[in-house]
């Protein structure tokens, strides 16, 4: 492959040498502080991957881990160390990082043990792969010059698929411009074949909500692509030339990938929630913040009583039924000595008032402290927050109920451009509308996790990883550009061009009266 260092693989035979190799190769100083450091079947700590690694070996050779290796003659293989490096500027390191589980699994499979590292501490990012021999249901992988051609064939061609291999030749060029963007974006701006990355995205996004292959096909006819069936599938983009076939986009988008992509992502989906989840999220959320209360064992049926006793225990910070008690005793001895007092006479005329305002405040402490004592013994089963929540649910009302339903049709859409621009937003020559793009997902913003609105839309990112610079989310209601560094709330999404100019014209003119 041009411009590529072809992966590197050498054979381990001694046990102190694989746990020094794994010490190595996890270092923190070299992997971003273990950032960078994956396990496949393989605890990450060096200690215990050492152990399941010598647990497989020993099983399967029918050796021991830590035998010494013979003077002469073949000696037995304990672990494989491979290297797979990467020309400066190549890639980012999360990029390697991904690269190299990647290979690791097409070209031995998720059956094998293997510690992936990738190393930032030079100019050139680089992974280290140490492989157990065995995988986990016995088979074992000889290293010879066929299967060494194989796992760098795999390399290759996973290299390929993320545009790794022409970057010498792109930086050589006279009109090669620095920039901050990531480097795929760039090449495919440089080569002028985004044409072709604005398929891979187009169908990176559909695969993870449609249920076949055909579903897929017929979803991009209605968003105006033209599909051609024969022996092969192709595809032509809008307002294209010609057509591609799939598998020349890359293996993950060979019809048989696409389909194991479809129905692998089908059964990873969360089916959407119910109405009863939802109310049962919402109540989980409320008992973690009332969770002082975990010590209670019941709920009476009377709400309001129950809401009552909630404010005294979270208002006195109450943790146990023993404080409770404390506190009742205390409050019993505090009546006990007024009310002696004042049979005595030893409190004057003018004294009654206070007094008895007083009493009246502790006689009222007391039935507060004896109502949660009475709900704390009188449970027979569950405990004080379910019975809440149970008696809460029970009692919402329909006003409620629909502000849940309301919550869950919340949804938040992903746009392309259709211009293919994945540019940051200061390059982008008009404000972005709705009518530039194409909505490519729908999903459910309520499931989406974070409390503000930026985490939200960092997990959708996490979720979708075809997600780049220059694509829109919108979700509850508010369009998001994608900016190099965060996000851009775009108001105006949903209005057309001429909208917008209308409204800034509006703008002005106020500006110009003040």
């Amino acid at each position: 492959m041009e411009g590529r260092a072809t992966p590197y693989i050498e054979s381990i035979s001694i046990h102190n040498s694989v746990r020094t190799c794994l010490r190595y190769i996890t270092n923190p100083d070299k992997t971003e502080k273990c950032e960078l450091v994956t396990g496949l079947n393989l605890e990450t700590d060096v200690n215990t991957a050492m152990q399941q690694l010598t647990l497989t070996y020993e099983r399967y050779s029918r050796k021991k881990m830590n035998a010494k290796p013979p003077a002469e003659g073949d000696k037995p293989i304990k672990a494989f160390h491979l290297i797979q490096s990467f020309a400066p500027g190549e890639c980012s390191a999360e990029e390697a990082h991904a690269i190299g589980i990647e290979w690791v699994r097409r070209a031995f499979g998720d059956d094998f043990q293997a510690m992936i590292c990738t190393h930032t501490d030079h100019d050139h990012i680089h992974n280290h792969v140490l492989l157990c021999p065995y995988s986990l249901s016995g088979k074992k992988f000889n290293s010879n010059w066929h299967t060494l051609w194989d796992i760098r064939h795999v390399s290759d061609g996973i290299c390929r698929e993320h545009g790794i291999g022409v970057m010498e030749k792109l930086r050589a060029g006279k009109d090669h411009e620095p920039n901050s963007m990531s480097y795929g974006e760039w090449k495919h701006r440089k080569l002028g074949d985004s044409w072709k990355e604005r398929i891979r995205l187009r169908i990176d996004m559909l695969v993870e909500s449609v249920g076949s292959l055909n579903e897929l096909l017929s979803t991009l006819e209605g968003q105006g692509f033209t599909i051609k069936q024969g022996k092969h599938i192709s595809v032509k983009a809008p307002d294209q030339g010609r057509a591609v076939r799939l598998k020349t986009l890359g293996k993950r988008y060979e019809e048989s990938r696409l389909a194991r992509r479809i129905e692998k992502s089908v059964a990873n989906r969360q089916p959407p929630k119910t109405l009863d989840e939802i109310i049962d999220d919402v109540m989980q959320e409320y008992s973690y913040k009332t969770r002082k209360l975990k010590f209670a064992k019941s709920v009476q049926n009377d709400l309001e009583n129950l809401n009552h006793q909630l404010h005294i225990i979270n208002s006195e910070q109450i943790n146990s039924i023993g404080e409770v008690e404390g506190k009742l005793t205390a409050v019993r001895k505090k009546i006990a000595d007024i009310e002696s007092k004042i049979k005595s006479g030893e409190i004057e005329p003018f004294q009654m008032e206070r007094y008895s305002e007083l009493l009246s405040q502790l006689r009222q402490q007391e039935r507060d402290y004896q109502n949660i004592v009475d709900t704390y013994n009188g449970s027979s089963s569950g405990d004080y927050i379910s019975r809440m929540v149970s008696e809460v649910k029970s009692r919402m009302s329909e006003q409620e109920k629909d502000k849940l339903r309301h919550l869950q049709e919340q949804t938040y859409e992903i746009y392309l451009p259709n211009d293919n621009n994945f540019v940051p937003l200061a390059e982008v020559k008009q404000s972005p509308t709705i009518t530039n793009y194409s909505k490519v997902y729908e999903g459910s913003w309520f499931d989406t996790e974070g409390e503000s609105v930026s985490q939200r839309l960092e997990n959708i990112c996490s979720t979708h990883k075809g997600i780049a610079v220059g694509m829109i989310i919108k979700g509850g209601g508010v369009a998001y550009f994608v900016d190099e560094i965060g996000f851009k709330a775009l108001p105006d999404f949903d209005k057309a061009a001429h909208e917008q100019e209308q409204r800034k014209g509006e703008v002005k003119k106020r500006k110009h009266h003040r």
